[in-house]
C-alpha cells in the first residue's frame, strides 16, 4: 500500500467504498476501498485517511471529523448518518408530480437544523402549463420571498443546467425530493 493520503468517500457499496483521491499522483482517481474494522460508520461525503493499493483498490485507515451530517432513523429508531460534510442540499421539485409545500418545508427544516444551506431546484420547467403554473409559480415566489435561492432547470431542454453546474462545482451536494421529480436525470 502507498503512504497515507486524504480522500473523499463518494459512494458506498456494502463493505466497500469508493474513495476519490484528493492529493498525490492519484488525485481525482477513484479507488474501491475497504475500511479498517475499528472505524465507525462511513458515509458518502466523509473525508478519510487512506492508502492506495494495486489496481485502483485501497484501505481506509481513519475518518476525519465531520463538519455536518444528515441522519435518519434506522429500524430501531436510532439516528444513522446517511451523508456527511455537505455544502448544499438541493431540494428538487417539479410541476409533475405535483409539488407539496409541506414536503419542501420538511426538507428545509432538516437542512437548516444541521446547518446545510438549501437551494431549491424547480426541475422539468418544460412541463409548466396553464393548469399548474399558478401553483408552481406561487411556491417559487414564496420561497424566494423567504430568501431561498431557486434554480429553474429542465433536462429535456437543457435549460438551467449551466447554473446548476456552477453551484455544484467543487462542492459536495445532496439531492432530495419526492420520487419522479428528476433527481437521477439531473445527476446524470
Amino acid at each position: 500500500f502507498s503512504s497515507e493520503q486524504l480522500g473523499l468517500v463518494i459512494a458506498h457499496y456494502g463493505q466497500q467504498l469508493d474513495v476519490e483521491a484528493l492529493e498525490g499522483e492519484d488525485r481525482g482517481k477513484i479507488h474501491r476501498c475497504f475500511a479498517r474494522a475499528n472505524i465507525d460508520s462511513l458515509v458518502t461525503g466523509d473525508r478519510v485517511v487512506w492508502r492506495a493499493g494495486a489496481n485502483l483498490t485501497g484501505v481506509i485507515e481513519a475518518r476525519l471529523e465531520r463538519r455536518n451530517s444528515l441522519t435518519r432513523p434506522d429500524n430501531f429508531g436510532q439516528l444513522k448518518p446517511v451523508a456527511a460534510n455537505i455544502d448544499h442540499s438541493i431540494m428538487v421539485f417539479a410541476p409533475e408530480p405535483e409539488p407539496h409545500q409541506n414536503l419542501l418545508d420538511r426538507y428545509l427544516v432538516a437542512a437548516e437544523t444541521v446547518g446545510i444551506p438549501p437551494i431549491l431546484l424547480l426541475n422539468k420547467t418544460d412541463l409548466i402549463n396553464e393548469q399548474n403554473r399558478d401553483h408552481v409559480e406561487g411556491l417559487v415566489a414564496l420561497y424566494q420571498k423567504l430568501g431561498y435561492p431557486v434554480i429553474r432547470a429542465s433536462t429535456a431542454t437543457q435549460h438551467g443546467l449551466d447554473a446548476l453546474l456552477e453551484v455544484l462545482a467543487g462542492r459536495t451536494s445532496v439531492f432530495v425530493g419526492q420520487s419522479g421529480v428528476g433527481k437521477s436525470s439531473l445527476i446524470k
